[in-house]
């Protein structure tokens, strides 16, 4: 059965994947039920919203929640604001670990929005609450939420003979531990030539250095490289004097930062300021 995720006013077919990264797949339920060709996806990320956008303040389920009962037919999230009622987005990261999605609807108070859903045992779920492509749920304003991964597992069925598993292992998506520089840092020297990165395990030879858009993204002075350790992802650059810069490493789109078992690293957003020029 077809993966869906829903857009308000919006109809699209999912998009072949990317030789370089993995593309989201999305279908849209459209008001008027006609469907088109999505447009090829930017070689960039959109635009992430600035501080003081809405937030998804409470997941039904809970974020990482591991038994979830897979009898349940909807799941909803809570904004810290009134919503635009005609928009939304749940946003499908891969077939093989998504929901069958159902109708969207809001509430009363235009700050919860639910979605119905089919589930199976034993299963993890991944869902995008918005993304950079499609930020879709926003406040009337057109300020579109900050986009959220959300996970979840259900719990198993019972194996033949009634017997049930007492323990279980599962992997958990490698984790940035260390920027140089710090995020957030404002007194970073602008003759700094290398960006750094390090995870908490070893990591493929692979990555995915994105732009969140416009002029925020540092000028490259040479290829991507992992260093010697395996675990810290490396970027020469040219900074200049203050100037403020944004990446993101990994996104819903761009997930080539992952483990040597294949796990994808969180989407992590990064930035800083280059010292002022004396």
């Amino acid at each position: 059965m077809a993966r869906i995720a829903i857009v308000s006013r919006l109809a699209v077919l999912p998009q072949s994947p990317l030789p370089a990264a993995l593309a989201l797949l999305l279908l849209a339920l459209a008001a008027g039920g006609c469907r088109e060709r999505a447009p090829a996806p930017a070689l960039a990320v959109e635009t992430v919203p600035a501080a003081g956008a809405p937030r998804a303040v409470e997941f039904d389920p809970p974020l990482g929640a591991t038994d979830v009962d897979a009898r349940r037919t909807s799941l909803a999230v809570r904004f810290d604001r009134p919503m635009d009622p005609q928009g939304w987005a749940w946003v499908i990261e891969n077939p093989s670990t998504a929901p069958e999605v159902g109708e969207s609807t809001w509430d009363e108070a235009v700050t919860t929005n639910t979605v119905a859903v089919t589930l199976e045992p034993g299963r993890d779920y991944v869902l995008w609450v918005n993304s950079p492509q499609y930020p879709y749920f926003r406040d009337p304003q057109g300020v579109s939420a900050e986009p959220v991964r959300w996970t979840f597992s259900t719990r198993g069925a019972t194996p033949a003979g009634g017997l049930t598993p007492v323990s279980a292992h599962r992997r958990t998506a490698p984790r940035v531990i260390e920027l140089a520089p710090a995020d957030g840092a404002v007194d970073v020297d602008p003759s700094l030539a290398v960006l750094r990165a390090t995870f908490d395990r070893p990591m493929e030879a692979s990555w995915s250095w994105v732009t969140e858009g416009g002029d925020s993204f540092p000028a490259t002075t040479g290829a991507a490289y992992f260093e010697a350790d395996g675990r810290t992802a490396a970027l020469p650059v040219k900074l200049e004097p203050g100037r403020t810069y944004v990446i993101w490493l990994n996104s819903s789109q761009y997930r080539l930062f992952r483990d040597t078992e294949g796990e994808v690293a969180e989407p992590r957003r990064w930035s800083f300021t280059t010292r002022a020029a004396d």
